[in-house]
């Protein structure tokens, strides 16, 4: 008998039936490489009549012969006789072993070799076959699947399976299982065929993957060991498989509920696994791996994770292993470049979630990411760069050394795109988006333009379907705000021609309001803008004086010229009390304010229907005709160009502003944090609700008792300037006595800066007669005023524009330029840490020379003596002494200056032996 038929010998009563089917098979193993498709089919004929000829006959030992001598034929001749009627004679033992086995938890010798047999014979067959008709076909049909679901099932009810009695049939069990793992990934890769044929073994497998086998597998970390058992790979690896492979629709409800039970355990497994991840095997990375793949599949289970914050730091710990971020390598072939690959596309689904994209921005991840963008594994690195879109703040793009290479690197990847593979539009949806959020961040945004990349992007809108089109003009419109891009865009006509067409006749409607903004941004904002102030300005001529002639005292007649009062604010009517600009992704909470405030007796204009944002028109009359702009800030607002083109145009237009936070731990940066500056916000994240309205209303009550801003100063260049200058005088007025007139305590500076109070704050300004600012610094304290600073130190300008609109809007008076330098003067000054005493006393032995009493000029004379460095040290110190004689005169050379530079000269050279020269001169050269 051949080698092949040594496990399948039953003994002496074989039948002869039998015996003949092992005839055949031994001729059919002599010549397994040069067997043709027609002796193959002969053969499986012989087979099959052999069998039905001998029905009352037990077949399971015939089986036994056949299938053994099947696997050793050759793939592509097995493949060509798949669908031979022979096959179909398998379904019925194969069912009734697995069904014996799950009902006793074990199988005799004959069932368990023919569930071995049948179980290598189905996987070869499967795997070589290229095509989604699989055959037997009775291995996909629904009574068949049905069944082994049930098994599934029933895998996490005894312990028997699993024992080592059973360890060869849970062998040959999930041998069949993984054929359906591969066959549902098949599914996945055609479009067209259906992908709930396997739908019956979801609910089993998310059973499996809540039950405490799935927990209790992951105790092997305790194991040397390098290979997984039958139980952990079924748990850890192969249920997490199927699942993970499954993309219909219909497995979103399950996933939820999956990771509704099983997240917080999630975190626990991590938390006792991560500590001694260095040293993992390769089984546990795999478990970690197929754990995180389920965590992140399907985007619509985000907010499962808002309540367990606590994993998503686990895997931000994950990326920032030294063990996994070193051994990151060019592909997937390594075990680390997997983990950290499928923790980062995590981590970009997450912050789709405002509150958990602001619990990750608090966690200072840049510099992580950072050092995984030179990662050799293009995939992870793109992941990183648009994890970094997203994470990144203002100041953290502030403080890289480079921050324009993240958005030149996207841009010079969109180039190759557009060059080498234009047809690729995923992979060109998924570079817009990515440099979509880049661009979100003024600093980058600025690179960009700086790059020549406007003309590049308006090139795409020439070339790209439909889908990419929508991330391209959002890209254009937020670059729109820079008066540079903006620039641009205008004087190509053929792409205003088009956006204006797009605007109007476009089906899709997302793309037709981005449209609309754009032309709003590029030609309508600066007309309407131009109009309100023009009209603001005639308004202001016709009420600014009037004269009349009146008799002096001396009897002569004298022409007065009087100023009329303003128009009290109490008599302007608008259309609207307050117009509330938000962001779709916190309607939410919106709406209830909304509700809340018309319960007051406020007439609201909003949105209701703020997928794509109002139509600009529309917007632009509703933010006119409103007395208050509710701005309601978090990073989506602040991300959406839609909310960006409100606020400014409000903003512009000088409507009484009321920013809301209204996501939990968000703090405005960038344009949102720039045009808020010191206004008082309401902070929704932090009070419950009815606090948080009261505060509200408190506000609005505030602001009402304050002048109307009755001129328009814009945030920024809009293009179209106008050519005339008015010749009306600056409309001027006076601090009220609070600010002029007050009584100072010198507390405050007894106290840091940080520590001021507000009354501490208007006492310094008081005291350094800054007085124009105290009433941009109201409810400001120490912490606050250093913000400020801040500011002034990042964008001089545009906060100078900013404070002094605010003190016209406020007091009707300007900041005057010298009250602004001196503050940043001042500041500067009790900032900066305090400068060391001016004379050290000279101790000899720490001295490069002998003390001399030699003046100052003939100090220098000993340069002969000194070396290249010393050298360049003395002639630098000759500049100060040159400059400082023709500064102060030869009289006072001689007596006071002489002494402070031979003081001065000796600290240089003493502390030069301790520092570098650079250091040192930069600490006493002033």
């Amino acid at each position: 008998m051949s080698s092949y038929g040594r496990d399948t010998f039953m003994g002496e009563g074989t039948s002869a039936c039998t015996m003949l089917i092992n005839y055949h098979c031994n001729i059919i193993v002599q010549k397994v490489k040069t067997i043709s498709k027609l002796e193959l089919i002969s053969f499986l004929d012989t087979c099959q009549r052999e069998i039905k000829l001998s029905s009352n006959e037990p077949h399971l030992t015939s089986f036994n012969y056949i299938l053994p001598a099947l696997v050793l034929i050759r793939p592509s001749t097995l493949v060509a006789v798949a669908r031979h009627k022979f096959f179909s004679l398998l379904r019925t033992p194969l069912m009734n072993a697995i069904d014996q086995w799950f009902q006793n938890c074990k199988l005799d010798e004959k069932q368990r070799l023919f569930f071995r047999n049948v179980t290598k014979f189905l996987k070869i067959l499967f795997k070589n076959t290229e095509t989604l008709d699989c055959n037997p076909s009775w291995l996909f049909a629904s009574s068949f699947i049905s069944m082994i679901a049930t098994q599934i099932a029933d895998l996490v009810k005894s312990k028997n399976y699993f024992s080592d009695k059973s360890k060869r049939e849970l062998k040959s069990f999930t041998r069949l299982f993984s054929i359906y793992i591969d066959y549902q990934e098949r599914i996945n890769k055609e479009t067209s065929f259906t992908k709930d044929i396997l739908f019956q073994f979801v609910g089993p497998i998310v059973r499996c993957l809540c039950s405490n086998d799935y927990i209790d597998s992951f105790e092997m970390k305790k194991s040397s060991k390098n290979m997984m058992t039958r139980k952990e790979r079924f748990f850890l690896i192969q249920c997490p498989s199927f699942i993970i492979s499954y993309n219909s629709s219909r497995i979103e409800q399950m996933i939820n509920s999956l990771l509704t039970a099983m997240v917080s355990q999630y975190g626990t497994l991590l938390n006792k696994t991560i500590p001694f991840i260095f040293q993992w095997n390769q089984p546990m990375f795999d478990a970690i791996n197929h754990l995180l793949k389920l965590a992140n599949h399907k985007s619509t289970n985000v907010k499962v994770f808002i309540d367990h914050l606590p994993f998503v730091n686990h895997i931000l710990t994950l990326i920032d292993t030294s063990i996994l971020y070193n051994n990151i390598v060019e592909s997937l072939s390594s075990q680390e470049t997997m983990l950290i690959n499928t923790a980062i596309s995590f981590l970009v689904k997450v912050t789709s979630e405002p509150t958990i994209l602001t619990y990750i921005k608090q966690q200072k991840t840049t510099s992580i990411l950072l050092r995984l963008t030179s990662t050799q594994y293009e995939p992870l690195r793109f992941n990183t760069y648009m994890l970094l879109a997203h994470t990144a703040t203002e100041e953290d793009i502030k403080a890289m050394p480079k921050p324009g290479i993240l958005v030149t690197v996207v841009y010079r990847s969109l180039n190759t795109l557009i060059r080498e593979k234009p047809d690729d539009q995923n992979q060109m949806r998924q570079t817009l988006e990515t440099l979509k959020n880049l661009v979100q961040h003024d600093q980058l945004k600025k690179s960009l333009v700086k790059i020549n990349g406007v003309p590049t992007l308006v090139e795409c809108t020439k070339k790209c379907i439909e889908v990419v089109l929508t991330s391209l003009f959002e890209i254009l419109w937020t670059l729109s705000f820079l008066p540079d891009a903006a620039n641009v865009l205008r004087a190509n006509t053929e792409f205003i021609d088009k956006i204006q067409m797009i605007s109007q006749s476009s089906s899709n409607e997302e793309m037709k309001k981005l449209c609309q903004g754009l032309v709003w941004k590029l030609i309508q904002e600066p007309e309407f803008l131009e109009k309100i102030a023009k009209k603001q300005q005639d308004k202001e001529d016709d009420d600014a004086s009037e004269t009349k002639v009146v008799i002096g005292d001396d009897g002569i007649e004298h022409v007065v010229r009087k100023k009329k009062s303003a128009q009290d604010d109490a008599d302007r009517i608008f259309q609207y009390d307050m117009m509330i600009s938000y962001c779709h992704a916190n309607k939410d909470i919106v709406y209830k304010i909304h509700e809340y405030l018309l319960a007051q007796g406020f007439k609201i204009w909003i949105d209701l229907n703020n997928m794509f944002g109002p139509a600009m028109n529309a917007m632009a009359e509703a933010v006119e005709n409103s007395e208050f702009v509710i701005m309601c800030m978090s990073d989506p607002y602040k991300q959406s160009t839609y909310c960006q083109a409100e606020a400014e145009y409000a903003f512009n237009c000088k409507r009484r502003l009321l920013p809301l936070i209204v996501q939990t731990g968000y703090r405005p940066d960038g344009w949102l944090g720039f045009m808020i500056g010191s206004r008082i916000y309401v902070n929704f994240g932090v009070c419950d609700f009815v606090t948080a309205c009261e505060k509200l209303l408190n506000e609005i009550s505030l602001q009402r008792k304050r002048p109307l801003p009755s001129a328009t100063d814009k945030l920024g260049s809009h293009g179209k300037p106008s050519n005339k200058r008015s010749e009306s005088p600056a409309t001027s007025g006076t601090l009220s006595d609070e600010y002029t007139k007050r009584t100072i305590s010198s507390n405050f500076k007894a106290k840091t800066l940080k520590h001021w109070t507000e009354s501490d704050l208007f006492d310094f300004l008081f005291d350094q007669r800054l007085n124009e600012l105290m009433p941009l610094c109201e409810k400001m304290d120490g912490q606050a005023i250093i913000q400020l600073y801040k500011m002034c130190l990042s964008q001089k300008n545009e906060t100078y524009n900013l404070l002094n609109a605010e003190l016209k809007s406020g007091q009707q008076i300007k900041l005057p330029i010298s009250v602004f330098t001196r503050f940043l003067s001042i500041m500067e000054r009790i900032t900066e840490p305090p400068t060391p005493p001016i004379f050290i006393p000279i101790i000899e032995e720490e001295l490069p020379y002998k003390p001399s009493n030699k003046s100052p000029i003939s100090l220098y004379e000993m340069a002969g003596t000194y070396d290249n460095e010393q050298q360049r040290m003395i002639d630098r110190i000759k500049c100060i002494a040159f400059r400082g004689a023709r500064d102060v005169g030869a009289t006072f050379i001689n007596r006071q200056w002489i002494s402070d530079k031979i003081h001065r000269t000796t600290r240089f050279i003493t502390d030069w032996w301790n520092k570098s020269y650079d250091q040192c001169f930069a600490d006493y050269s002033n």
